[in-house]
This record gives C-alpha cells, sequence and structure tokens, in this order.
C-alpha cells in the first residue's frame, strides 16, 4: 500500500460515505436483498476508487478516505465482541475498555489489508441469500488485470442502518479467523497478553511508518513487542460469523 496521504476528502466523499449509512424512511430492521446488495456494490466501488493505485511503485493512498470508508461500512462494535467471545468475561473493566480502543485501531488496520485486493477495475454483485433471521451474505466478484477475487460481505442491518460484519475471501471468514488466533493468545497468556499484542503491533507500525488510516491513535500506543512466532505471528502477519 502506497504511504503518501492524500489532502482531505471534502463535500465529494461527504456525499459518497452517505450512501454507506443510509435509512430508508419508514422501513423496519428486517433486511431488504436489493438494499442490502446495493449497499455492498457501494462499499466496493468506492473501495476500488480510494485503492487503484495500492500496492503500485510510489503511488499514494487516500488514508483518511480508507479508514473513512472502513468505520463507516463496518460494524466495528459488533464484529470486536464476537472476535473476543467467551474471554470477555475473563476481562476486567479496564482491560474491556482498552481493548475496544485498542481494536478499532486493528480492525481499521487489518481491514484496510484486506480491501487492498479491490484495487481491481470492477466490483459486480453476484447474488444474495440470507443468513439466519438478521444477516445477508452478498457474494461478489472482484475483476482485476484478467483475474478474478470471490469475496462475500455478511450484512446486517440494525436501527436501519446497514453495516458489514464479516468478509470472507474465498471461503475464509476475516472475522472467524482472528476470533481463533485473538483465542490461542489468550489460552497462552490471558487477556492482557493479548492487550500487549495490539499494543505492540500498533506501535510498530506507527515507528514504521504505516500509512493505515488512524495512524494518530496507534502512536500513542506503548506496550512490550511481542514474539512474531505462532498464533501471534499470525495475527500481527495476517487477517483477523456470528
Amino acid at each position: 500500500m502506497g504511504r503518501g496521504r492524500a489532502s482531505g476528502l471534502g463535500a465529494v466523499v461527504g456525499l459518497a460515505l452517505a450512501c454507506l449509512i443510509w435509512r430508508p424512511a419508514g422501513a423496519e430492521d428486517g433486511m431488504s436483498t436489493q438494499l442490502a446488495e446495493s449497499f455492498v456494490q457501494s462499499v466496493g466501488d468506492r473501495a476500488v476508487e480510494i485503492l487503484r493505485s495500492c500496492g503500485r511503485e510510489g503511488a499514494s493512498v487516500d488514508q483518511e478516505a480508507l479508514g473513512e470508508l472502513i468505520r463507516a461500512g463496518f460494524n466495528i462494535e459488533l464484529i470486536g465482541r464476537f472476535v473476543l467471545g467467551k474471554y470477555a468475561r475473563k476481562a476486567t473493566t479496564a482491560q474491556l475498555g482498552e481493548y475496544r480502543r485498542l481494536y478499532r485501531d486493528f480492525f481499521v488496520d487489518s481491514y484496510a489489508r484486506q480491501l487492498c485486493a479491490f484495487r481491481g477495475d470492477r466490483v459486480t454483485v453476484l447474488g444474495s441469500q440470507p443468513v439466519g433471521a438478521r444477516d445477508m451474505m452478498v457474494e461478489t466478484r472482484v475483476d482485476r488485470d484478467g483475474q478474478s477475487l470471490n469475496a462475500s460481505w455478511r450484512v446486517r442491518r440494525s436501527k436501519g442502518a446497514y453495516k458489514i460484519i464479516d468478509l470472507v475471501f474465498d471461503g475464509v471468514s476475516m472475522a472467524l479467523s482472528q476470533r481463533q488466533e485473538f483465542a490461542a493468545i489468550i489460552v497462552n497468556g490471558g487477556v492482557e497478553r493479548l492487550l500487549e499484542v495490539l499494543r505492540s503491533k500498533l506501535a510498530a507500525d506507527a515507528r514504521a511508518g504505516d500509512p493505515r488510516p488512524d495512524a494518530g491513535e496507534a502512536r500513542a500506543a506503548k506496550g512490550p513487542e511481542s514474539a512474531r512466532g505462532g498464533s501471534e505471528g499470525a495475527v500481527m502477519a495476517a487477517p483477523v460469523s456470528r
């Protein structure tokens, strides 16, 4: 991903992001296939627009726009609770508060890297199907350089707003993968060890000048360096349904 930082978003980006959190007037909290698919299409189109030059030498990505896209399009709070799972009961109030703060940064980092896959020419919605009583899984294809990548977006509607709660690449759930990685760290070192790993990852990215969105908060993060082997290494290097 490029390391430059483009100019502010301005009104144009504000209008583009508005479509990510629209609330249909008079609608109930049930899922609409058409609206869920339109929502995912808008997120995919915006990701392609922002990340068109991602990964090309000397290119820059509008990090502010990328961070806004992720925060507007994903239910980070819900995903964070799912990822921590049953281990939330083992955490103190202070640990839970710090986890939520660290996870917001870590989530944007992880998903920014994954969304870099959308630097292709086009995102096409292939269809959707309900998952359980509350969610819709929207299938897409990303075309780039004569090849294609399949991605599924799990969407949930709450209080009239559509949000993504998982992103699945070629059958691998990012949320579930991250949940398993976090659990392995906690089993071996407790909740505090997970916090240390997250602090260390964010601090290391800040020192390296990682161009992820929300880097300002990461620069304030402090903590011991963690080993990069085993499951902790996987959390550092890889992406992270309900």
